[in-house]
């Protein structure tokens, strides 16, 4: 049977030796969620995804090993930011797994969603990307499209 995409994310952060994540569980983060659940990675519930990516970030800081924080899409993906930027500040090693929406209608329980509007110019879009940052014997980025 072949694997999921969840299921390896969740393999390749124990083999990085990733003990905990801290986050939220929404929809798109589901199949992280079970993957962790049956994996040696402790999940830690927080209130916030802001407080997530600063208590990855702590552990990190004071251990020197990788920790992970994860969350759902939109708003909640933002709310990273300032945990992230505090981490590569002190070159903690921490990853982010942040989720996403794909296809032209996201979920049967969101009936009025429509798809965003393509009009205006490109340059009013700003590009997005997946960003990771695993750190180990090496300081860098890795961007997977």
């Amino acid at each position: 049977m072949a694997k999921k995409v969840a299921q390896i994310i969740v393999e390749v952060l124990e083999q990085a030796g990733v003990k905990r994540c801290y986050g939220i569980v929404g929809d798109t983060l589901n199949l992280i969620a079970e993957h962790l659940d049956k994996s040696s990675i402790e999940w830690v519930h927080v209130r916030h995804e802001e407080a997530g990516a600063f208590a990855a970030g702590a552990e990190a800081l004071l251990t020197g090993e990788l920790t992970a924080c994860a969350g759902s899409c939109g708003p909640g993906s933002l709310h990273f930011i300032n945990g992230l930027y505090e981490a590569n500040r002190n070159r903690s090693p921490m990853v982010l797994i942040a989720s996403q929406i794909t296809g032209a209608r996201p979920s049967a329980r969101l009936p009025n969603w429509k798809p965003p509007s393509t009009s205006g110019s490109p340059s009013q879009a700003p590009p997005c990307s997946t960003f990771w940052s695993i750190r180990s014997n090496w300081s860098g980025h890795l961007l997977l499209n």
